[in-house]
């Protein structure tokens, strides 16, 4: 990173963010000291710095700041001028730097759930605020999927705080209707709870929706999404044309910023400098030797270091996980009445939740298009210990894709978000005794 461009973001990052975000300026100064190592000044980067300052900023201005979950977009609340806060942000953006340790300590020790019972990708914020550390929204929101576990947590945060809550109930059935499992009433259903999702919101927070400002954001929302169809269109190339970790950062940046102009230019910079790696013929990983498919969330605790270590180690490049994945197709917004479509196409295509709300054939689908699609050579899945009913899913996805396309499958347990369950070193032998007994 240019020296400059460090120092910039250093002194915006300075002052007080107030005692609720102090873990969340640890975080941002901790990415903007692992960036400064970086040869040059990336986009991306820089995108995401804005994200971790636009909560502060918004709390020093007196916006309104809505925490939501990992799998919704944030279009309806930049449409009504709230701040974002994407709740595992915080207590997984906590996990590469171990900071989310000691508030699953503290959780274990007042009797708050452990390991085997719910997953740590959020309880780190129960512990979090029992301690006073967390930060405390002016709204929450959350959906019914997909786990058990994100909906108890968010409930127990509700309960906790007295926060205005909205909850949003997401279907087990399909709304394409040349799905076996078509339900002609799941679009009216999700649009339905949409709009009065935004009456909640207008009375929550004393405003009126502004209906050509959603329409513009919609707008937005559809460019952004039309680059990462195209960036995922790039990624069939042999050799792949970017690294592991790119297409993670395209959720990211879709379910913090998605409907901004951020995400327009984002997304957008992402697909043109992969689609000039293809023009040129040159593979994010030199000599690509394996092509693996990572049909759930990477292991958090490590940052991008597993995604580096099996680039250098085997020359292997990794396709995306679940999140990164993402599948949400730019939709005909023509009027006011197919951008609420829209909107509600997007909420059940999200990442994770498209392949993982309702009967298991939508995952075993999603995992042969993803490995046929992408000429995968392995699949691996690194399951957390309290996602039960997903490693049932991976167990028979794995089996399905075997016999289908001879792809073989590693599949094993683990803490994405705890590095003491099963450190770094078991998890990279696990992948080694794989790769070099199985793919290669």
């Amino acid at each position: 990173m240019e020296e400059e461009f460090y120092q910039k973001y250093k002194k915006l990052g300075r002052g007080s963010w107030g005692k609720e975000f102090l873990l969340i300026k640890g975080m941002y100064n901790g990415m903007l000291n692992l960036m400064k190592s970086q040869d040059q000044f990336i986009e991306p980067m820089e995108t995401i710095l804005k994200i971790f300052l636009s909560i502060g900023k918004a709390r020093k201005e007196g916006r309104s700041i809505i925490m939501h979950p990992f799998n919704y977009g944030p279009e309806l609340f930049h449409t009504m001028n709230l701040q974002p806060l994407m709740q595992e942000l915080f207590s997984v953006g906590l996990a590469p730097f171990h900071m989310n340790e000691p508030y699953l300590d503290f959780s274990n020790n007042v009797g708050y759930g452990d390991n085997p019972t719910l997953c740590n990708a959020s309880r780190p914020l129960i512990g979090a605020f029992l301690q006073g550390a967390a930060p405390v929204p002016d709204l929450l929101f959350f959906l019914s999927t997909p786990c058990n576990s994100l909906s108890i947590n968010y409930q127990v945060f509700e309960s906790l705080t007295g926060v205005p809550t909205y909850n949003m109930d997401i279907p087990y059935w399909a709304c394409e209707q040349d799905s076996e499992f078509y339900d002609e009433t799941i679009m009216d259903y999700i649009i339905t709870q949409s709009k009065e999702f935004i009456e909640w919101l207008e009375k929550e927070t004393n405003q009126k929706f502004n209906i050509e400002k959603f329409q513009q954001t919609m707008l937005r929302l559809n460019e952004a999404r039309g680059y990462i169809m195209e960036f995922n269109e790039l990624l069939k190339t042999i050799p792949c044309p970017a690294p592991s970790m790119t297409g993670f950062w395209n959720w990211f940046f879709m379910t913090n910023i998605g409907g901004t102009a951020d995400a327009v230019e984002v997304t957008k910079y992402t697909r043109d400098k992969t689609a000039e790696m293809v023009k040129e013929g040159i593979g994010a990983v030199e000599d690509e030797k394996i092509r693996i498919g990572w049909p759930y969330t990477h292991v958090f605790f490590e940052g991008p270091n597993l995604f580096n270590w099996l680039e250098e180690t085997y020359n292997a490049v990794t396709i995306m996980d679940i999140l990164g994945y993402y599948q949400v197709r730019p939709q005909n917004i023509t009027n006011l009445e197919e951008c609420y479509e829209s909107l509600a196409k997007g909420t059940l295509e999200y990442s994770m939740i498209g392949s993982c709300r309702g009967p298991v054939e939508y995952y075993i689908d999603y995992c042969l298009d993803y490995v046929r699609d992408y000429k995968l050579d392995c699949i691996i899945f690194p399951m957390q210990y309290a996602c039960k009913h997903a490693y049932a899913m991976a167990r028979i996805t794995s089996e399905i894709v075997r016999e289908e396309t001879g792809i073989p499958a590693l599949i094993f347990g683990c803490d994405p978000y705890d590095s003491r369950e099963v450190p770094s070193e078991a998890i990279r032998g696990k992948i080694s005794e794989f790769i070099e007994q199985v793919v290669l």
